[in-house]
């Protein structure tokens, strides 16, 4: 289903076209009172009319009788008066006026009633239906007297003005959608630069800002605060770091003169070095690649390396770590298999990309028993993004804890038996946020043999968006 372009869905179309709708109500309504104003003034003072000449013409009857109406209907309709008559007798025939008969409409409770006739115009055009307002009323004996007017040119004026309501509310109604239209569009434009600038601060340029158009409005104060937040940040982030990488190059290298002298003393101690000696060395290793990664992951989350992304189609490099993890899962008695699709296109930097995947199958090793199964896709999801994903027949994760397991140095295992600091999977995170990836954790599809759940661990690449070639 195609979805409705963005400014259409924003919170200010949706209150101009609720202000819009309530404005067309109130002109309709505003629009009603001046139909009610005009034509029904018009229908009120013809039945005003109607009623004087019934009471003048049942005068003539208190007068003289029904001689004295008949002979009032008479006069009456042959002087070309502007109403309609008609006077039956007691059997309902047509005693005088110029009505041929009864119409067949019900009157209201007041005895009024309209009703349609056929007025002889000209020659040229024959006779034509107009539309008249009666009144009837009851004479001694069952005599009926019916007075009429011709109302069809205030019957136009109506239909006039009841069309220019509907056409009034309607044109308020275009004109307020598409008012709300340009200011949304406005608007949502101002708001994507934003949300924009917030995205890039995700993924770790902390060196962006967000536009101004210096008109001292809402969104232009939003932009300056939030710049302001920014460069506090920027600032904060800063210190940070430059704390956190000097401690890390202080401690690194008398680390690694240690491990130098320690390198000399291995040497020197020929083939038989001393297990305290290659222990300790091992140590040493292992806290420099703490360090590294520490620094390394530091380095992501400023976004240094975002200058040297590439297209690259990620097939090739899937393959070959595939290859490095396939003989040493076998060896260890471990199923491992991939799924590779070719032809995807990714914006990334391979060496990052590398170690992400690395890292995932490397965790995904560690903690799968013998007789597991590990599986590597690479694949296009229904929604068009490249996912890379790693699953496995391991213990799993309980849901609650897998915000915790991204975390610098979090390990679930307490007893931290088995080799790793906790850095693997934070350092995935930040490689999957520098490239506006999704890192998604959930159940894997479980062990044949009952041993786990089994765990999933995808990085969700966004579309790439191609240029359109003019």
């Amino acid at each position: 289903m195609k979805q409705l372009p963005a400014f259409y869905r924003t919170t200010t179309f949706r209150i101009t076209l609720f202000v819009a709708f309530l404005f067309a109500i109130s002109t309709f309504v505003l629009l009603l009172f001046v139909y009610q104003s005009t034509a029904g003034a018009l229908s009120r003072q013809t039945e005003n009319l109607l009623a004087q000449e019934i009471d003048s013409l049942t005068v003539l009857y208190r007068l003289n009788g029904i001689n004295g109406v008949n002979r009032g209907v008479v006069e009456r309709s042959a002087a070309r008066s502007p109403y309609l008559y008609l006077f039956t007798g007691a059997s309902g025939e047509r005693v005088s006026g110029n009505l041929n008969g009864l119409p067949s409409n019900a009157a209201d409770k007041f005895g009024f009633f309209g009703f349609t006739y056929r007025l002889e115009e000209n020659f040229d055009d024959g006779a034509v239906e107009h539309r008249a307002r009666a009144k009837l009323v009851k004479l001694p004996n069952n005599y009926l007297l019916l007075v009429a007017a011709d109302i069809e040119d205030q019957a136009q004026i109506a239909g006039q003005i009841l069309k220019a309501m509907w056409i009034g509310a309607g044109l308020i109604l275009v004109l307020g959608l598409l008012s709300g239209a340009l200011i949304s569009r406005r608007f949502a434009a101002r708001i994507e630069a934003l949300n924009a600038v917030a995205r890039d601060v995700i993924a770790g340029d902390l060196k962006r800002r967000a536009p101004r158009n210096n008109t001292n409005d809402e969104l232009d104060e939003l932009s300056l605060n939030l710049n302001q937040m920014l460069s506090r940040i920027e600032s904060l982030m800063a210190a940070s770091m430059y704390a956190g990488n000097s401690i890390a190059h202080d401690l690194r290298s008398p680390l690694t003169r240690m491990r130098a002298r320690l390198e000399q003393s291995i040497r020197e101690q020929g083939d038989n070095p001393s297990e305290l000696s290659l222990a300790t060395m091992n140590d040493v290793d292992e806290l420099l690649v703490i360090f590294n990664s520490i620094q390394r992951i530091s380095r992501l989350e400023s976004g240094e390396q975002r200058s040297v992304f590439q297209m690259i189609d990620p097939a090739l490099l899937v393959e070959d770590i595939a290859d490095l993890y396939g003989p040493l899962c076998e060896e260890e008695g471990r199923n491992f298999s991939h799924e590779v699709q070719s032809g995807l296109q990714i914006k990334a930097d391979q060496g990052l990309l590398a170690q992400a995947i690395s890292n995932l199958v490397d965790n995904a090793v560690k903690y799968t028993d013998t007789d597991g199964g590990i599986v590597l896709r690479l694949r296009k999801t229904r929604a068009g993004n490249v996912e890379i994903s790693v699953t496995d027949t391991g213990p799993g994760v309980p849901k609650e804890q897998r915000e915790e397991i991204i975390k610098r140095f979090v390990r679930l295992e307490s007893s931290r038996s088995k080799q790793g600091s906790g850095l693997g999977l934070s350092l995935v995170k930040a490689i999957a946020e520098i490239h506006s990836a999704e890192l998604v954790i959930e159940d894997g599809p479980g062990s044949n043999i009952g041993q786990g759940k089994g765990l999933r661990v995808a990085i969700i690449f966004p579309k790439v968006k191609r240029k359109n070639n003019k």
